[in-house]
């Protein structure tokens, strides 16, 4: 659905630099999905035996106008193992399992709900759902994959968030401004509300991007699609190059929103060429800043002072070199360097050996015969002179205002870079450390230099700590933004406002935004009990997250080509409710799930499954598969490996790695037992287990996991070497065939099967019998 958002994409339309706004008509704006929420009144029903609150009501009408009855009851065991995952990720114990059996109070299910929610494996859980929809990663993808060093401190703003219960205004907000707002606790720094604005800041980036308008705009076009979708079920980013096709959202609608983000700073540095710089925001008072930066400034002028120096001697050693290029080339085809410096000559032989990798460069000099080898020697030496003239200029300026700098007691500026293109014999040969005629590693270092290293390495030992910094946003230069005629930066069309969406507006029209970005006014409007998205976006994930799926079916798409309600009423009560509540999330996963629809068995009839195959009237409950973080951390909850330690980062390191270098791979579930949520993930190389099971793609905010259900999980689960190793320590734990019954399914055995457990374990083993359970369905899947 979502357009490729090519700066160069096709249109369908065409507009000018004056094209006015379409005019939409009343339907359109009518949409169901634009009209202020209701409070409907629960309907009557022939038989309110079976209903435990409103939510039974309107779920029962809508099955009985079909003849359909709710499927019974589910037991104990099924209610407390669902429950369980449903809310924390982890199988319940034994204990847990034995308590709920005993309790035979009529709230007794209550009791469970309340203390699951109060766990902090909730927010685990929980928050992991929403870094679904934040296409959370620890490292920017795209075309060099850099890692995010700070990432992991909105993965665990957001589990702590969804463990405070924060209301989900108050949530959204901050992912959008929080860097705007006052700290609750009244610091001078808002920490929270600066990680927080990391859901504007982790999206996937091409960091070498050299079209550097195109690389801003694709990041903000990333924003507003992650913003519109996640928070607002709306696929607005289809407007970048046209007017949506389906949609009443026109391209103007979306410049105004990039207006906003266009005005929010999410880089530290955008050069002309070559790699840009994120920016990173510090989360500590200003004192403390000032004076990290002040210390590192000092660092900087003595590593500045020192940069010079040695490229002075670079000079000296490499200056009587230059003009014998040719030369030394000579001397290698002819294998005789009589009379050359023998270390110059070893490295020039080196540099000019064959070897596997491509060398395009060298490539005339390979093929050089007997006949030749001195005239493609010359050529090379021709070639280096114009490069080095080149070279020459930019140094003498470099120097220039090196002096000037000096007479100042300012810092010296950095050593001039190269151009992508030019100087390219240059840089191979006398730029790039061991290099023929760079300064060999050995050089004696000069006691000017030696005593500022001295000095370089006291500052280091005595600089305060750095502040902990945060992916985070913050604000940004004001910039007049246009219209881009068919989504091209480079054909400017009409100057745009700041600005929700004209349709979105409603009623209540287009908020103040005042000064600066617009992020706080934008966070305020989408945040209103009077908007008619957020509250019906989040009930509807939240309804999904415990019934499988939405009431509308394409969370992420309240829009023309998205599903409609199956139950419209009922989630119009619900977002009602949900702001009634103080946008308490857990009051909802309470209403939800203290309903008798979550409790139902998932028992099907021949009528249900003719009448109802998707399950939208919900007549009973819809098994699902586990996920795969439920998957492995059940595992290892039941051997009793999981690490239950909370927050931190297992990533090191900033920046990228070699395209086949290890570091690049995304650390291996194998090599931590700790939930997989704190598992860091480069965007560019995704756990091979993860991508196996379902996970997210971590690149654009996902509203749903695939479900699939293929052979390669069976064999992960018949030979990976994880689940070899939980089976053999379930083994050496669980003594009886039913205690592994308990561990591993949430259930006691029957008669029947503890035989049977005992006869394959007398002749095969405990450990095979482990793996059986863990392998089956009944673990696999939830009812």
């Amino acid at each position: 659905m979502r357009c490729l958002l090519l700066a160069s994409c096709l249109a369908v339309f065409c507009f000018g630099a004056d094209a006015p706004k379409p005019k939409y008509s009343a339907g359109q704006r009518n949409f169901w999905s634009f009209r202020p929420i209701q409070n409907p009144t629960a309907p009557e029903v022939r038989d309110s035996s079976w209903a435990k609150s409103t939510i039974d009501r309107f779920l029962y009408s809508k099955m009985d106008a079909k003849g359909l009855k709710p499927a019974p009851a589910a037991s104990k065991e099924v209610l407390l193992r669902r429950a369980t995952y449903d809310l924390t990720g982890l199988p319940p114990t034994e204990a847990e399992l034995a308590a709920f059996d005993a309790d035979k109070s009529p709230d007794a299910f209550d009791k469970v709900v309340d203390r699951l929610l109060a766990s902090p494996r909730y927010g685990e859980r929980w928050g992991r759902h929403w870094l679904d929809v934040a296409r959370y990663a620890d490292s920017t993808g795209a075309d060099e994959d850099h890692r995010y060093p700070h990432a992991w401190r909105y993965r665990d703003y957001v589990i702590d968030a969804f463990n405070r219960d924060i209301p989900y205004d108050r949530f959204v907000m901050e992912q959008l401004a929080g860097d705007l707002l006052p700290a609750p606790d009244g610091k001078e720094v808002n920490e929270r509300g600066i990680v927080a604005t990391g859901f504007l800041s982790i999206g996937p980036r091409l960091i070498a991007e050299q079209d550097k308008v195109k690389m801003l705009y694709d990041f903000i076009d990333e924003q507003i699609d992650t913003t519109t979708r996640g928070l607002l079920g709306m696929t607005v980013a289809c407007a970048r190059c046209h007017d949506h096709k389906f949609d009443p959202i026109a391209t103007k609608d979306y410049y105004s929103l990039a207006a906003i983000f266009a005005n929010t700073k999410s880089w530290k540095r955008i050069g002309t060429t070559g790699v840009s710089d994120i920016h990173y925001s510090p989360i500590a008072p200003s004192a403390e800043v000032k004076a990290y930066e002040a210390h590192q400034a000092k660092i900087l002028k003595v590593r500045r002072e020192i940069d010079l120096q040695m490229y002075e001697e670079a000079e000296r050693f490499a200056m009587p070199l230059r003009q014998q290029v040719a030369r030394y080339m000579e001397a290698v085809f002819e294998r005789d360097g009589d009379g050359l410096d023998p270390g110059v000559y070893s490295r020039w032989q080196k540099f000019l050996k064959p070897d596997r990798d491509p060398q395009p460069l060298l490539e005339p000099w390979f093929a050089a015969t007997p006949a030749n080898y001195k005239q493609i020697a010359q050529t090379y030496q021709d070639r280096f002179d114009k490069e080095a003239a080149e070279w020459d200029r930019r140094v003498a300026d470099w120097k220039q205002k090196a002096a000037e700098a000096r007479a100042k007691d300012a810092v010296i500026p950095a050593r001039p870079g190269l151009k992508d293109g030019d100087v390219l014999f240059l840089r191979r040969v006398l730029l790039e450390r061991l290099d023929p005629l760079a300064l060999p590693e050995k050089w004696p270092v000069p006691g000017s230099i030696a005593a500022l290293n001295v000095d370089l390495e006291a500052l280091r030992k005595s600089s305060p700590p750095e502040p902990p910094m945060a992916c985070a946003v913050t604000e940004g230069e004001l910039v007049k933004q246009k219209v881009f005629v068919r989504g091209d930066a480079g054909i400017p069309g009409e100057d745009v406002d700041r600005a929700v969406p004209d349709v979105m507006a409603g009623s209540y029209g287009q908020p103040d935004f005042g000064t600066g970005s617009g992020r706080l006014a934008l966070a305020q409007w989408i945040a209103s009990p009077k908007n008619p998205l957020t509250a019906r976006v989040m009930v509807n994930r939240i309804w999904q997250g415990h019934f499988g799926e939405g009431l509308v079916r394409t969370p992420s798409n309240f829009g023309i080509l998205g599903s409609r309600p199956t139950n419209p009423e009922l989630l119009d009560s619900l977002a009602s409710q949900f702001i009634a509540d103080g946008w308490s999330m857990k009051a909802m996963h309470r209403r939800m799930m203290l309903t008798a629809a979550y409790q139902q068995s998932s028992e099907v009839t021949k009528q249900k499954a003719d009448e109802d195959p998707e399950n939208k009237l919900l007549s009973h409950f819809s098994r699902r598969r586990l996920d795969v973080e439920e998957i492995r951390d059940a595992m290892l909850a039941m051997d009793g490996s999981l690490d239950l330690t909370m927050g931190g980062t297992l990533q090191s390191g900033t920046g990228t790695d070699g395209e086949n270098d290890s570091k690049r791979l995304s650390i291996s579930p194998d090599a931590s037992k700790r939930r997989t949520v704190y598992l860091p993930l480069r965007r560019s190389n995704l756990p091979t287990l993860l991508n196996l099971f379902d996970f997210s793609d971590a690149t654009t905010t996902c509203e749903g996991r695939d479900r699939t259900n293929v052979a390669p999980q069976a064999l992960f689960m018949m030979n990976s070497p994880f689940v070899e190793e939980r089976a053999m320590l379930l083994s050496k734990k669980m003594e009886t065939p039913d205690e592994l019954y308990q561990r591993v399914l949430g259930r006691h055995a029957t008669r029947d099967e503890v035989e049977q457990a005992k006869s394959y374990i007398a002749k095969v083993g405990v450990k095979s019998f482990a793996r059986i359970l863990l392998a089956s369905n009944e673990f696999i899947y939830v009812d």
